[in-house]
């Protein structure tokens, strides 16, 4: 997709390593010294430092990390960066530096040592692009099978592809039968194999004794990526499920594959603009309910004047960053008259109170749904996240992009648990439920994470239902 080349700079421009190395050395010091002079003059000039540098096909980005500089530059080979992956990119990136230069020393640390601490962060960079792919599912490994249902067990018939874990999820099947569902209503299954490394979708269509299943498989470096698409893939297979030409496995599995990937909705809007305490001052009362709502995906109403409304909904975004979250960021009266009813599918949607009063008296919006009414300074909803609400307190008053990426790595913790809890579903529910035990028993997490990760795991795995 693109090649990344970094550079490790102290702050005062002495080049301290390069990854990969330049054949030219004396090169690369004149062009790091160069970079290193135009970010000094910008802060002295502008009062305020270089981000980036854009030119022909390559993007510069300086990245200021403790006491140093890192120079980042992503060299397109088929197109140039965009916009989402280089804020991925530079989001990761951060998380993966700051740890590995806390406390270094520009004046004492080594050649040697400076090299390895680029080339893991290097290593991490790499290892991110198969996230940042346009069409993340496009490489993915396909499979398909009939697997006929019996008292005597479980046969696979008109099996195509091949791989290890085919009699994995055909076990997971047959044992979960009764929960599978109805003919002609694709459902979508994720379930993580960690000792392949992998992280199988498994497309299903039920009928009687006979299961039809389709399978995309995924490397588990792309976990992160599949568990936000998720709900998009949910809404793709409810489409094709209604489609009156009915699509078959096949032609499903290939309609999932050419999904393009819009990132998370933070990357498409200004974050500049944004401000957490913002949202903690106007949501006011029981704001851990909405960040509840928030984390697990569920729907919420915000309810005041427009540009309050919109500021609010864009701000909630910093807990949707694992979510491909829909948001329909304003209701209006036309919305309501010319449907019979309103389009509230969307997760988060925003409205003006009458418009929320005239959806409660005519019945189309269920009461329990959380919602932020900002003209009230209050939050109701059925239920809360202390600890996310405690996190965002210590943390709110920092730049809205330390808060993003502090959140961004405590949501990643939350998906590893969610992903590694989906591979229960390959037993029977007696031993799930003791691998459930034992994950709450023998990890740090804290209980309360550990349930909204069950929840998580279970909107990508229903045949998980049994938990919690």
């Amino acid at each position: 997709m693109f090649n990344i080349k970094l550079s490790l700079v102290t702050s005062t421009g002495l080049l301290l390593t390069s990854k990969p190395e330049t054949a030219d050395e004396t090169k690369q010091i004149l062009a790091t010294g160069l970079m290193t002079a135009l970010i000094s003059f910008s802060k002295e000039v502008h009062q305020r430092e270089l981000q980036s540098i854009s030119y022909h096909d390559r993007t510069v980005s300086f990245l200021r990390v403790h006491d140093f500089v890192l120079i980042v530059e992503t060299i397109g080979e088929d197109s140039t960066v965009t916009e989402r992956q280089l804020v991925q990119l530079i989001e990761y990136l951060i998380e993966s530096a700051e740890p590995l230069l806390e406390d270094k020393d520009p004046n004492s640390l080594t050649e040697g040592e400076a090299a390895l601490i680029i080339e893991n962060c290097l290593q991490d960079m790499l290892s991110l692009q198969i996230q940042l792919a346009e069409q993340p599912l496009k490489n993915a490994e396909t499979a398909m099978f009939t697997l006929n249902h019996s008292n005597k067990g479980w046969e696979i018939s008109e099996k195509k592809g091949s791989g290890s874990f085919i009699p994995l999820i055909a076990f997971m099947l047959d044992t979960h039968k009764k929960n599978l569902g109805s003919n002609g209503t694709f459902k979508g299954i994720i379930t993580q194999i960690p000792d392949e490394n992998c992280t199988i979708l498994t497309v299903i269509d039920s009928k009687g004794e006979t299961t039809k299943a389709g399978i995309l498989k995924l490397p588990i470096e792309l976990d992160v990526t599949l568990f936000r698409l998720y709900p998009m893939i949910e809404r793709m297979l409810s489409l094709m499920s209604k489609d009156s030409k009915k699509s078959d496995i096949e032609s499903v599995l290939d309609t999932l594959r050419d999904i393009d990937d819009p990132g998370p909705r933070l990357t498409r809007i200004s974050i500049e603009d944004l401000s957490p305490t913002f949202l903690d001052r106007t949501a006011g009362r029981n704001l851990e309910r909405a960040i509840y709502s928030a984390i697990v995906g569920d729907e919420i109403f915000v309810v005041g004047d427009k540009p309050t409304v919109r500021l609010v909904i864009d701000t909630l975004s910093i807990f949707t960053q694992h979510l491909q979250t829909s948001v329909n960021v304003w209701i209006t009266k036309d919305d309501i008259e010319l449907n019979e009813k309103c389009d509230l599918t969307s997760r988060i949607c925003g409205m003006s109170p009458s418009i929320y009063k005239n959806l409660i008296q005519r019945g189309l919006v269920d009461r329990s749904v959380t919602t932020i009414n900002l003209e009230q300074s209050k939050v109701k909803g059925e239920k809360s996240s202390v600890y996310y609400k405690k996190l965002f307190d210590t943390i709110k008053r920092l730049r809205i992009t330390e808060v993003a990426t502090k959140l961004a790595m405590e949501l990643e913790q939350l998906i590893e648990a969610a992903m590694k809890i989906t591979s229960f579903a390959l037993h029977d529910a007696k031993k799930a439920q003791q691998d459930m035990k034992e994950l709450t028993t023998q990890t740090n997490l804290p209980p309360s994470l550990i349930r909204k990760a069950v929840e998580l795991a279970k909107k990508r795995n229903y045949l998980l239902s049994y938990l919690l």
